[in-house]
């Protein structure tokens, strides 16, 4: 499981705006307690994203 995590946490860094925001929405929608840890982590990447943008 935490292998899972890692391999999810890896993807997320190499992830665009736009990849980030879908794969937000995904998560969820699939109200997964699991993702929640998930959905956290794309939350801060987007802000992240955002805040260099600016």
């Amino acid at each position: 499981m935490a292998e899972e995590k890692e391999k999810k946490n890896k993807k997320v860094t190499k992830m665009k705006l736009p990849e980030l925001e879908q794969a937000l929405k995904k998560a969820e929608e699939s109200g997964n307690i699991d993702t929640s840890h998930y959905v956290q982590h794309l939350k801060l990447k987007i802000e992240e994203v955002k805040a260099k943008a600016s």
